[in-house]
């Protein structure tokens, strides 16, 4: 009798925890009306379970557990909590999993303590409700409210896991009489699912990168925006006042003339091209893109006072994206700079861009103050959260089958990329 009570507590308690774990990892609102719907939900299944169970045995009910509990809290999910079909069945096949923890206790202390296997089980649900409380439930949740196409790397394995138990340990006995295909099924799911975690974790970071440097792009561009309407703004402001005093700088040039003040005529006609001059925008090459990004800069390397020498021969339109050229040479710039920004005396950058048969080659030198430390070719950083745009570098470059290399010579950092 007592065995019984404990087997229909242990069985009772199971069922509480799949559906409130579910309910969890579906990050559905514990309050007093879902409360109420989801244990009118426990309180029916749990009297169909009853009926096979007193019916028949505790073999039916396991056995039948998917079509009387799994796929009705499926549909109950969906129907009255409208979430998503493949979030909620990650969610269901997630909250078994869990259940693997009560499982895999109660069989190793069963092991040394005969008769205890049902109060082991209902015990370590509370304990694993516990920690999925404080732990677990929030991350998944917020995972599960990604795309479902994110997700796969996700669900594989507990979705995998659920079909691979009941196949091999309740419709059939096959991972218990050791069958070989069943054995070396574990570690066959394993690597299927490391595999495509690489895949869709690499093409989750593709897309990341993507969207970093369409930003950065954006920013740059609504900076640039924003600068040439403040310069527009200044320039006319200058050409107005030259304007305004052109009759006096022609009648003092006239009178230098007529009184044989040839040198100083000459002088006042020179401070007045470097007065017309400051009106006009810098235009370091044709390609609109790097002239943004080089601009994007300008202020940073004169307020550094850096000795800043380029060499542009590079056409309007290039074969390169905005976006890879973007991430490649604001990348290098943003590098070379913290480099010499280090020094207190003499700092220099000096950058060239050319293109010839058809490929665009990007070489930028700066000095520096330590020495840069190498791994497998690439500099790397020993500060936190630095050290990524050397990486960004190859990977682009890589990506459209260039080539990049990063060397040391006479106290000079060399970057030289071909793409």
């Amino acid at each position: 009798m007592i065995n019984t009570i404990l087997e229909a507590i242990r069985y009772t308690l199971t069922l509480l925890f799949g559906i409130f774990v579910s309910t969890l990892f579906l990050d559905i609102k514990i309050n007093k009306k879902n409360i109420l719907i989801i244990f009118g939900f426990f309180y029916i299944d749990l009297a169909l379970q009853a009926i096979f169970y007193f019916s028949k045995n505790i073999s039916s009910v396991i056995s039948l557990y998917p079509l009387i509990t799994h796929l009705p809290l499926f549909l109950f999910f969906i129907f009255i909590f409208k979430k998503r079909i493949f979030p909620t069945l990650i969610a269901i096949a997630s909250a078994y999993l869990c259940c693997q923890i009560s499982n895999w206790t109660t069989i190793f202390v069963s092991s040394f303590i005969n008769g205890t296997a049902d109060i082991i089980y209902s015990l370590s649900l509370f304990l694993s409700f516990g920690f999925i409380v404080k732990f677990v439930y929030l991350p998944i949740s917020q995972l599960l409210k990604k795309q479902s196409s994110e997700l796969i790397s996700f669900g594989i394995i507990p979705i995998f896991y659920y079909i691979f138990d009941y196949v091999s340990t309740v419709y059939t006995q096959l991972l218990y009489v050791g069958n070989r295909i069943t054995v070396e099924f574990t570690p066959f799911l394993l690597c299927i699912c490391y595999f495509v975690f690489c895949t869709v974790y690499f093409k989750q970071y593709e897309e990341k990168q993507h969207i970093e440097t369409n930003n950065k792009l954006m920013y740059m561009k609504q900076t640039q925006v924003e600068k040439e309407m403040t310069l527009m703004e200044e320039n006319e402001k200058k050409i107005v006042l030259i304007r305004h005093d052109m009759r006096h700088f022609l009648n003092n040039i006239l009178n230098d003339l007529e009184n044989n003040q040839n040198e100083h005529a000459i002088d006042y006609i020179h401070t007045l091209f470097d007065s017309l001059d400051q009106t006009v925008r810098k235009q370091y090459c044709l390609n609109n893109t790097i002239n943004m990004i080089i601009a994007s800069y300008e202020n940073r390397i004169q307020e550094g006072n850096i000795d800043f020498h380029y060499q542009l021969s590079v056409p309007k339109k290039s074969a390169i994206s905005d976006i890879d050229l973007t991430s490649i040479l604001s990348n290098a710039l943003e590098n070379a700079l913290k480099a010499v920004l280090l020094l207190k005396d003499y700092r220099f950058i000096q950058l060239t861009i050319e293109e010839k048969c058809g490929k665009l080659l990007i070489s930028v030198e700066n000095n520096y103050l330590n020495e840069p430390i190498f791994v497998d070719g690439i500099p790397i950083s020993k500060e936190k959260n630095h050290g990524f745009g050397s990486q960004s570098i190859v990977y682009t470059v890589d990506k459209l089958n260039g080539n990049c290399q990063f060397s040391v010579n006479n106290h000079r950092f060399i970057l030289r990329i071909v793409i």
